[in-house]
């Protein structure tokens, strides 16, 4: 097996990167890194039409794509440690919550990411859009500590669902954005996740040069 998958800081990628560390399969399984040029050519199509990555290439030649389906894949081919809950609820609940990662917080992330370094053509004003994005963010908090309510983790166990969450929490610090203290659930949350040593093996690269305000 072996993973397709985008430099850097592709937060696809750095979610199945985070479950690979926490089953111990780090370099066990290796990611080829596909350049955007690669990502969009007609090799990687017949891997995912969509063009998007990451995608697990299956030892009979045949691909997985999407990170959730490929973490969940993993997880029943290397079960211990378990990071998909076998009660039903709990499973429910953490793909509702993996859902609400991709719809929530990735795009203000990335709307974040625009405006800092305008990657994409920035909006006329910069600042706004950089508090907006912040705004959005915020809003994911305040949803997150009340789910968290007294757990330590989502939804019981770590799972999928903080690993979804995770892969953006490691570069927000490098945006200029932290867990605000109003927020006392998520930042205990966010501070068991940099324990534990999937954070730190799977660390960011440095961040481009951020543009002034």
């Amino acid at each position: 097996m072996r993973i397709y998958g985008g430099h850097g800081h592709s937060g696809y990628t750095q979610k199945v990167r985070i479950a690979l560390a926490e089953k111990g399969l780090l370099g066990r399984i290796p990611i080829v890194h596909l350049s955007p040029a690669e990502r969009g050519g007609p090799e990687h199509r017949k891997r995912n039409p969509l063009a998007l990555i990451p995608v697990l290439e299956l030892d009979d030649g045949t691909f997985l794509p999407e990170s959730s389906a490929i973490v969940e894949y993993l997880d029943a081919l290397f079960p211990d440690p378990a990071l998909i809950p076998s009660d039903p609820l709990r499973r429910a609940r953490m793909h509702a919550l993996d859902h609400y990662n991709d719809q929530a917080l990735t795009p203000a992330v990335r709307r974040l990411w625009d405006a800092l370094f305008e990657v994409r053509p920035a909006e006329p004003d910069r600042a706004a859009a950089i508090a907006r994005a912040e705004a959005d963010i915020g809003c994911v908090w305040a949803h997150l500590d009340s789910v968290l309510a007294d757990g330590e983790y989502l939804v019981g166990d770590f799972s999928l669902a903080d690993i979804a969450f995770m892969a953006r929490l490691q570069v927000l610090p490098g945006l200029g954005f932290e867990v605000p203290a109003t927020y006392a659930r998520v930042r205990a949350w966010n501070g068991r996740l940099r324990q534990r040593s999937s954070w730190n093996a799977t660390a960011y690269p440095p961040l481009p040069q951020r543009l002034a305000p």
